[in-house]
């Protein structure tokens, strides 16, 4: 089979139905079956003449074989590749088929795209597998007529291959040394009768001829003279190597005390950049490359003969020692990834049976472990992200709806009676509010909805509705004549109240906190604080949090931006604060920085620049703020509403009519244009559209705008919209919007931007 020849594809599946279905889609895929077997007997009695490349083959099949053995006795005759495709998914069954070294393993019901990947993934690792034992064929053809004797291994030291000469000198013939260890085969020892290294393959040593003897299968021996050399893939990897051997007539060798490093073992490896050393059955190392000496920093005599478990520390022995003694005990390869303390890097190690140990081949991992953790706390963020969004709108519309009830009764009790019952619903919504918002900061990094604030302002709003902690005393100092930045000041609420809460978690036994707001002096910086963005040079305002607690242990000071760290699990912590204080930080164009030492306490500052690309606007993205809007038409302002919700629309409609709008409701963005083009045929055109941005399975709030503006390029709308990390919410005047409304609000908050939203239309047409 080349790349361009059609897979052969034998089918054995003992229901018909399902056998002729497969047929079908494979030859629609351009593959060649060429033949169905309702059992193994058949399959394997037709084997010779279907010549398949590749068996898709059941588990339960008619007849005595069941799919298992059927393999087992298909690739006693040929190297076929198996795809097994079965309904059976128990342990004990995967357990035996693993044991055919399957190409694929398909569960039963599958569809069309599955099997073709399925057959083209084993269809290419057999193709890649055919081709090298060709290309290590074609080097073993040139060794056939040699004299010399040639026999080659892999890495594993198994004997994969021996030519005619070294067959007459060796005794043992090739179908009986196939997966044979080399040390079983060429078994060389020194004059003296000591074991012998097998002869490095470097220039030097091969200037230099020496004599060893070999024990033949019959027991003799035969004095040799042997080099070596590597056997690499296309890619130029060791794969194994080639030992070149003649029979010689012995010279007298004078009886000396051999000199070895132990173990016979292939020292072409030094080649290799990768640490490799081999270890005996007792887990002594017999020998190790220079890159190993490195890793461990050892000189070659002091490596010999220590235990592997020597080098590692205590928690390495405990999870890996199992896994390596039975591979060691069963012959078998292995792979496993540990940690080094010492170094603080992750190792692979590749255990390949060698002799009565085992040869392992280390490589450093780290890089490739932090960016599979990166790629991994990204695709978490991901799958929070789409988690929180997928509920955000509907529970934010749940929140303007409670919110705005709440305050409705509130205003209507206001001169009648006190409840403090209401207040507390109203504060637990507004905490609602803050956790869908914190969640979506994290997940998404959405941009902020900016607004000119005082600082100094912000932090008393907060500290008034803040719940102190008990005997912890607070401390406040805001800089005189700071001037106003544009924030979003509910962002920034919530990471002021992230860092509150863990400097009062840092003092459980009470303690004090300091929380400054100052213009910082560019040169006052702190010596060794931990900054979230590397490349960030401090300017502007900065809000700093400081606490007398428990401080961060520096091993741990460098993880504390990561996605769900903690060292307070057992209090459940999710880990997300500073992660979501870093999201807001960047996104206002700003950073963190961490000061901390154990015992003495944390200092985090958050900067701001003031620089800010934001326009001067109020919390909902005017152009100017009228504190008392000045008089608009005496006549009733028309409002058109466009919000899909029923019970948010109801309260809409409620507030605005209760204080003297003519307002007119839809649900759709194709009915809101056609009521706002209708009124303007009627010489009664609309002052004010409110556009909820997400309609299901309907026309939103952009595509309506789009539309309006078509008709009317002067109209004054308002988006609103539960999704707050959308970038319409944070350039509402790019998508031809007035304001921005996120929700949830209180129905005073809504009527103060529609006063002045109709004021500031107002002041442009008397203009």
């Amino acid at each position: 089979m080349t790349s361009s020849d059609p897979i052969r594809i034998l089918i054995v599946e003992n229901e018909g139905l399902v056998g002729c279905d497969m047929a079908a889609s494979l030859g629609k895929l351009g593959h060649h079956v060429v033949g169905i077997c309702a059992s193994g007997e058949e399959a394997l009695s037709r084997f010779e003449e279907l010549r398949p490349d590749l068996v898709l083959l059941d588990v339960h099949l008619s007849g005595q074989l069941d799919g298992i053995d059927t393999a087992h006795e298909l690739q006693r005759r040929s190297k076929v590749a198996i795809v097994y495709v079965t309904a059976c998914a128990d342990l004990e069954t995967v357990a035996r088929a693993r044991q055919t070294h399957p190409q694929g393993y398909l569960l039963k019901p599958f569809n069309h795209d599955e099997l073709r990947l399925a057959v083209e993934v084993a269809a290419q690792r057999h193709m890649e597998e055919r081709k090298r034992q060709r290309r290590e064929h074609s080097y073993f053809d040139a060794f056939q007529s040699l004299a010399d004797g040639v026999i080659a291994a892999d890495l594993a030291g198994g004997v994969i291959f021996m030519n005619p000469a070294a067959v007459r000198v060796t005794g043992w013939l090739p179908e009986e040394v196939t997966g044979r260890s080399l040390n079983e085969v060429f078994n060389i020892y020194q004059a003296s009768g000591e074991p012998a290294e097998i002869l490095p393959a470097d220039a030097a040593a091969q200037a230099t001829e020496r004599t060893v003897y070999l024990t033949t299968r019959a027991g003799e021996r035969v004095p040799i003279q042997d080099r070596t050399a590597p056997l690499r893939d296309e890619q130029g990897e060791l794969t194994g190597l080639i030992i070149l051997f003649r029979a010689h007539a012995p010279a007298p060798v004078p009886p000396t005390a051999p000199t070895r490093s132990s173990a016979p073992l292939v020292d072409v490896v030094e080649s290799i950049s990768d640490p490799l050393f081999a270890l005996d059955s007792r887990w002594r190392v017999t020998y190790a490359n220079a890159s190993a000496l490195r890793l461990f920093d050892r000189n070659l005599q002091d490596m010999l003969g220590l235990s592997l478990w020597d080098l590692m520390p205590t928690a390495t022995r405990e999870a890996h020692y199992e896994a390596l003694a039975r591979a060691m005990l069963h012959r078998e390869t292995v792979n496993r990834e540990l940690f080094l303390d010492e170094k603080q890097i992750w190792l692979e190690v590749r255990g390949y049976p060698f002799g009565e140990g085992l040869l392992l081949l280390v490589q450093d991992v780290t890089a490739r472990r932090e960016e599979a953790e990166r790629r991994n706390r990204i695709d978490r963020l991901e799958s929070l992200g789409l988690l929180a969004r997928g509920f955000a709108h509907d529970f934010n519309n749940l929140l303007t709806v409670l919110l705005g009830n709440i305050s409705l009764a509130e205003m209507r009790l206001r001169n009648a009676i006190t409840l403090p019952e209401l207040h507390t619903a109203k504060q637990a919504t507004l905490q609602a509010q803050n956790l869908v918002q914190q969640l979506l900061t994290f997940a998404r990094g959405g941009a902020p909805i900016k607004t000119q604030i005082h600082l100094g302002d912000l932090i008393d709003t907060f500290f008034t509705h803040h719940t102190r902690a008990n005997r912890i005393e607070y401390r406040i100092d805001v800089q005189p004549g700071l001037p106003q930045i544009a924030i979003d000041g509910a962002q920034v609420r919530r990471l002021l109240s992230n860092l509150i809460r863990n400097a009062e978690q840092a003092q459980p036994n009470g303690g004090e906190i300091i929380i400054r707001c100052f213009a910082p002096d560019h040169a006052e910086m702190f010596p060794g604080e931990m900054v979230s963005d590397k490349n960030f040079q401090p300017s502007g305002l900065a809000i700093e949090v400081e606490d007398k607690g428990e401080g961060i242990p520096p091993d741990h000071l460098s993880h504390i931006f990561e996605p769900y760290f903690s060292t307070r699990k057992a209090d459940n912590a999710t880990g997300l604060g500073l992660t979501v204080c870093e999201s807001i930080a960047k996104a206002h164009g700003g950073s963190l920085t961490v000061r901390s030492e154990p015992g003495r306490g944390t200092t985090v500052r958050f900067y701001l620049p003031l620089d800010s690309d934001a326009e001067e606007a109020d919390a909902f993205g005017l152009s100017k703020v009228f504190d008392t809007p000045p008089e608009v038409e005496a006549a009733a302002p028309r409002i058109l509403v466009l919000e899909d919700d029923p019970l948010v629309r109801s309260l809409i409609v409620r507030n605005l009519t209760s204080n003297g709008f003519d307002v007119t409701e839809s649900a759709e963005g194709s009915e809101t244009v056609r009521l706002y083009q209708e009124s303007q045929g009627q010489g009664r055109a609309f002052d004010l559209v409110i556009l909820d941005l997400s309609i299901p399975n309907g026309m939103g709030g952009i595509r309506a705008m789009e539309k309006l503006r078509a008709l009317d390029p002067e109209v004054f709308a308002i988006v609103s919209s539960g999704y707050s990390d959308d970038p319409v919410m944070a350039n509402p005047a790019s998508y031809g919007f007035a304001a921005v409304l996120p929700k949830p609000y209180e129905p005073a908050d809504m009527l103060r931007l529609v006063r002045n939203i109709l004021a500031t239309r107002g002041i442009r047409r008397a203009s």
